[in-house]
């Protein structure tokens, strides 16, 4: 899959963000040039790992008839001596035993952006043309 995001034609910073069918941008905040039209991109990042791990549980305990009715997943972060911190706290609902409540704690670590997260990263960035105006 790619993903492709360009400059919006209204805000000084603000990109669109375009993959599938799917449309959303991304900004700044004001203090540094943005204008909030949309989440930040460490917002998106933790939004990733949030709903990724939200998709894991319900597809687990779908998969294995655990009762889950709702998880709330909140992920912060803190950004402090070159290391991206994040914390992930989890609410579940639902009528579950310790031990599913503790196999679902063990399950939303392997969500695929967790293991992304904490496995070895590489990026290889280039230029390419730009596209003819049209």
């Amino acid at each position: 899959m790619t993903i492709a995001a360009y400059r919006a034609q209204s805000g000084a910073l603000k990109q669109v963000i375009e993959f599938n069918r799917h449309v959303f941008a991304a900004d700044l905040g004001v203090e540094e040039g943005g204008e909030l039209g949309g989440p930040d991109p460490h917002e998106l990042l933790d939004a990733a790992l949030a709903a990724c791990t939200g998709l894991t549980l319900h597809w687990y305990a779908r998969r294995k008839a655990i009762p889950l009715t709702d998880a709330r997943i909140e992920v912060s972060h803190v950004e402090a001596d070159g290391v991206y911190r994040l914390s992930v706290s989890i609410a579940l609902e639902g009528d579950l035993s310790d031990v599913q409540r503790a196999d679902l704690l063990r399950v939303a670590g392997k969500c695929p952006v967790h293991k992304s997260l904490v496995s070895r990263i590489e990026i290889e960035t280039g230029l390419v043309e730009a596209p003819s105006p049209l």
